[in-house]
């Protein structure tokens, strides 16, 4: 029996073991208790592979050679993971603080990296972002040529920082292997073999920084975010994230008095990092979660197509409330009186006059008609998770730290029909990203296929030969092409009589989107809206949303209008 009960405690601690050890380093709590949990069972094989002794000093002994002998062989393999199986990673390791978007990273490289020529980062037109100049002693300064045409805080959420003293964010974190030529193998040796100075590999970014700056001057001095995608290839024409920071402001100049720069530095990153500095670090359209509002009224519509026996699309009316279930307060329209009447203006209620006129009562009905699972389902769909389905890090835009957007976040949330009927119509716990959202509209716009966004277009040797060149990436389906068709049409009507006319900025092109009013514990709702142009043969998507900004229908409809206007601008 002995050797039964030995054989099983060693192939669990082993199994615990192995499972803790193929854990990614940001999983260190994963890795710790599979260690802990797999000690007794250590304690208790290691016990029966030794003779029994008698009671006395003699068993006492071993009881405690064994003991220490653990202690040992645990501290071994946690030495094993940190310092050998994992030590690249976390050495290389960028930690982002989900509040403030404060970036953490070891700042051993960046020191080391100081005589390397980093590669340059490039908009889709050539133009010169970043770059480095070497400066006397050798040293490489990182150096921001866009500071000559644009504002730098406008792009700093997006190149992120190359700092001394506080590491790196941003692309310069996420593709640092490239930027600083560790990745480039090939170039790498070359370097060593001919005695040259490192040089980084240079990024060409999807951006049109006339597009971004524009973006930026949009929302002024506003809290929020514009993401504008190109549905067909997923490629980021423009990010940005108010407020900013000046990147120029951390870096280090080691031809300038050490003391000085020093302390200019630290100046500048108690300013940006500190309370009512407005979280500057933190990345708003991939890193900022929000109630959604209205726009969320988009995936109900799509779930109702999909499925019609259950949602009955044209079966619905607008009345200005609605119970849900007994001891809940009913749901009510933003426009307290009369919206049925407006919409019957136009004709029926039906699903695409309900979803131009923004009806909270009617999305309420269609999602307690769906029901929890069907629109969840549809949810995931679009990568709007159950709390329980979703990753640490949302993997569907791998060039920046990405937060997965949430369906809601108690467990058996959505049992409830009022809460359900709150999600329907985009409040409930709903927590869903600018990028997630510009990515609906997205998908919508490209006939119902979800493409993976990206900000690098490819990856080029200083000598200009490629190192990788990015393929764009269907994520999957999202929805069929005649539901894709009929959200197009759903969304014109919005600007076309609906809600969003504001958005129609464009002359000549027929405008498509949805506004979001998102009340939150703010002092204002925050002001969201999606927009899609043209629509008929849709190439810009966009999504906007200013935090405490007001109607959606007003100030986000009339910020997309300008957004997609300067989109057509310069990308004729």
């Amino acid at each position: 029996m002995r050797p039964v009960i030995r054989a099983v405690c060693a192939l669990v601690a082993v199994a615990l073991i192995a499972y803790g050890l193929i854990q990614p380093v940001e999983q260190d709590t994963r890795w710790l208790l599979a260690l802990w949990l797999a000690a007794p069972f250590l304690l208790v094989a290691a016990r029966l592979s030794l003779p029994p002794q008698p009671r006395g000093v003699s068993r006492s002994m071993q009881n405690l050679g064994l003991v220490i002998s653990l202690g040992f062989v645990l501290s071994a393999l946690q030495l094993l993971r940190q310092q050998v199986l994992r030590a690249d990673e976390i050495y290389a390791m960028v930690h982002v603080d989900e509040q403030t978007g404060q970036a953490i990273s070891n700042v051993r490289p960046v020191i080391q990296s100081l005589r390397v020529q980093r590669g340059k980062m490039l908009d889709r037109n050539g133009e010169l972002l970043v770059d480095t100049q070497v400066v006397e002693g050798g040293f490489a300064v990182r150096t921001y040529p866009l500071a000559d045409r644009f504002d730098p805080a406008a792009f700093s959420n997006i190149v992120g920082f190359f700092s001394s003293r506080f590491g790196t964010a941003g692309l310069e974190a996420t593709y640092d292997s490239y930027l600083n030529g560790e990745r480039d193998s090939y170039s790498r040796i070359q370097d060593l073999l001919l005695s040259r100075p490192q040089v980084g590999d240079d990024l060409h970014l999807t951006i049109d920084a006339r597009l971004q700056n524009a973006a930026r001057r949009i929302l002024g001095d506003r809290t929020g975010s514009v993401v504008v995608l190109d549905p067909k290839t997923g490629a980021v024409l423009a990010m940005v994230s108010t407020p900013g920071f000046d990147p120029r402001q951390l870096t280090f100049n080691p031809a300038a008095d050490r003391d000085a720069e020093n302390e200019r530095i630290s100046q500048y990153w108690q300013a940006i990092s500190g309370e009512g500095s407005g979280q500057p670090l933190l990345n708003r359209p991939t890193q900022g979660r929000y109630p959604p509002g209205s726009t969320f009224k988009t995936i109900t519509a799509v779930s109702v197509l999909q499925y019609p026996e259950q949602g009955r699309p044209d079966e619905i009316d607008c009345p200005d409330q609605r119970p849900t279930e007994p001891g809940a307060p009913p749901v009510i329209n933003a426009v307290r009186t009369g919206l049925e009447g407006v919409i019957r203006r136009v004709g029926p209620p039906n699903l695409e006059r309900v979803y131009a006129f923004s009806c909270n009562t009617a999305f309420a009905e269609y999602a307690m008609r769906l029901g929890a699972d069907r629109l969840a389902e549809t949810a995931r769909q679009f990568d709007i998770f159950r709390p329980q389905e979703a990753p640490e890090v949302y993997d569907g835009f791998a060039d920046l730290p990405t937060r997965p957007s949430l369906l809601y976040l108690n467990p058996g949330f959505l049992n409830s029909r009022a809460a359900l009927a709150a999600t329907g119509y985009g409040q409930g716990q709903l927590l869903i990203s600018p990028l997630q959202m510009a990515m609906v509209a997205a998908a919508i716009a490209n006939d119902g296929v979800l493409m993976q966004p990206y900000l690098v277009d490819s990856i080029t040797r200083p000598d200009g030969s490629v190192v990788t060149v990015h393929r764009p990436h269907a994520i999957r389906r999202a929805l069929s092409s005649p539901i894709a068709a009929q959200m197009r049409a759903n969304m014109r009507a919005v600007v076309a009589y609906g809600f969003g006319a504001p958005a129609d900025a464009v002359p000549g092109v027929h405008v498509g989107g949805k506004s979001g009013t998102a009340e939150h514990n703010g002092p204002n709702p925050h002001a969201w809206f999606i927009a899609i142009a043209p629509v008929d043969d849709p190439r810009f998507a966009v999504a906007v949303m200013i935090e405490n900004g007001g109607e959606g229908s007003s100030v986000g409809a009339q910020a997309a209008g300008q957004v997609l206007a300067a989109a057509f601008d310069y990308l004729p």
